[in-house]
């Protein structure tokens, strides 16, 4: 049974940050206070000034893109211009701390589940998986999990080797790369929106569903997801739209 943890005040400090695909950057953080806990698959909001109002302050969600850790997270973050979260974390420097707030969400996985899972994410929707799938390879898990994770040029995709080191360390897992518009004709993965390359999965109602990324991407998916004969119960969503 997935237990309600009471959401904590925390601070942590910048340890490191990356670039991994056009707009897309990681964040490495280390905590330095507050009782810091979640589950993978949730999310923290973080607190900080509104640039555009001087003083008044203003929260963004962000997925935790790590397995759980005692004093480190990371976050996967896409800059959008003009964004005020976006702004706030392109000027922030290592060493510098922020105020969040953790954990919130469900997208999480009972620890007493042993269903097969299907995860479908677009754009940084693959924060939580990552998280999830990191989880899971901490405790040597052998189920089969279908993960579809969609962008939509070749320069937009990200955590390749991240992903190719969870498949050395989880068995059943099967990624499935999807680009909506390839560039090249050297692309040899999946072509189409996630929705198109789900079209002829073999969904089984016994599967437990994760789906994150844009709106009209998780009303689809669900939809498809419920005409297959998947219990609501067994389907996981959280919204990356800006």
């Amino acid at each position: 049974m997935i237990k309600f943890v009471r959401p904590e005040e925390c601070k942590a400090k910048l340890v490191s940050s990356r670039e991994l695909a056009p707009t897309i950057w990681s964040y490495i953080f280390e905590v330095t206070e507050g009782n810091f806990k979640f589950e993978a698959g949730q999310f923290t909001n973080v607190r900080l000034e509104d640039p555009d109002n001087p003083g008044e302050i203003i929260q963004r969600a962000y997925s935790f893109a790590s397995a759980p850790d005692k004093n480190k997270f990371e976050l996967c973050i896409e800059l959008i211009e003009n964004g005020k979260g976006s702004r706030y974390f392109d000027a922030l420097e290592v060493g510098e701390e922020i105020d969040f707030k953790t954990p919130f969400g469900f997208c999480n996985l009972d620890p007493e589940n042993r269903r097969n899972l299907l995860m479908v994410a677009t754009g940084t929707g693959i924060a939580p998986m990552k998280s999830l799938l990191e989880d899971l390879a901490s405790k040597e898990d052998i189920r089969t999990i279908d993960l579809f994770f969609g962008v939509r040029h070749e320069e937009n995709l990200f955590y390749q080797k991240e992903l190719e080191e969870l498949k050395s360390k989880l068995k059943g897992l099967n990624v499935r790369l999807c680009l909506s518009q390839p560039l090249t004709e050297d692309w040899h993965g999946e072509t189409g929106r996630v929705t198109h390359n789900l079209e002829n999965y073999d969904f089984n109602e016994s599967v437990e569903v994760f789906i994150c990324g844009g709106e009209a991407m998780i009303k689809e998916v669900r939809g498809m997801v419920l005409d297959a004969g998947v219990d609501r119960k067994q389907i996981h969503v959280e919204i990356f739209d800006v």
